[in-house]
């Protein structure tokens, strides 16, 4: 279930569920959706809510390759996959780039997140074809403002959020907005709502190769071939760019 449960909500792109179709809003309170549709058990929302099982399949086999960071308060970080653990982000996160990783891309993986601080780029950082990813094994539970895209294995919770470039998606559970809230899956600083920067490359029998972006190069287990496209439906995905027989199609 999607519910906007109280305060002033302003969606930039969809907004879906599946394979329920109960999105409610409650009143009195202001919901604006711009650029987008509300998708309420389609099929639209049906292939969403696929990308975003495998979307999470892909994230969570970075963990073998990530380095582990516990503290996510004023500090700043390169492109990366970075092990976060159960993470209480009340501080300020710097994404930076002083490697000059080409597409750089931040891969954040967690048990859960609990947020209030600051998630913001470094002055001057090139994010035209950034990725940010936030990968939670259980749920998300966020105020204050975030950057990138937040997939929740189960239910996300906003208590008055700014997501200045991104997505919030909960997988089996609720995505439930209290407070003032505003979503945006696009931004000045990005053409790709900051899902860009890693590429997959199928190696045949269901592994896939990422890499691309700064992220160490590993393999992963998704379906395939067709589900694997799914990755990048909508929002959804990793938006990746997808190399099968010298064939190289970008999703978006």
């Amino acid at each position: 279930m999607v519910s906007f449960a109280g305060g002033n909500d302003t969606i930039t792109g969809n907004v879906g569920v599946s394979p329920t179709a109960s999105i409610t809003i409650a009143s009195p309170l202001t919901f604006t959706l711009t650029g987008g549709t509300q998708h309420a058990g389609d099929a639209t929302a049906a292939m969403a809510q696929a990308g975003l099982t495998n979307a999470l399949t892909v994230l969570g086999g970075l963990a073998s390759v990530g380095t582990s960071q516990s503290n996510l308060n004023a500090v700043s970080l390169n492109p990366g996959v970075y092990n976060i653990g159960a993470a209480n982000l009340t501080g300020t996160l710097t994404l930076t780039n002083t490697l000059g990783v080409t597409n750089p891309t931040w891969v954040f993986i967690g048990s859960s997140l609990t947020s209030s601080g600051v998630v913001k780029f470094a002055p001057g950082l090139d994010a035209t074809n950034a990725g940010v990813y936030w990968d939670i094994g259980s749920s998300a539970t966020l105020s204050g403002v975030m950057l990138g895209n937040v997939l929740a294995s189960t239910s996300i919770t906003t208590t008055g959020v700014t997501d200045t470039c991104g997505r919030l998606l909960a997988s089996t559970g609720d995505a439930t907005f209290a407070g003032d809230n505003t979503i945006s899956n696009t931004c000045l600083a990005s053409t790709s709502g900051l899902s860009s920067g890693l590429t997959l490359t199928s190696s045949g029998g269901g592994t896939v190769v990422v890499s691309g972006g700064g992220v160490p190069t590993s393999s992963v287990n998704v379906p395939e071939p067709s589900t694997l496209l799914l990755l990048s439906f909508g929002l959804i995905g990793l938006a990746a760019r997808y190399r099968r027989k010298s064939a190289l199609a970008r999703l978006n």
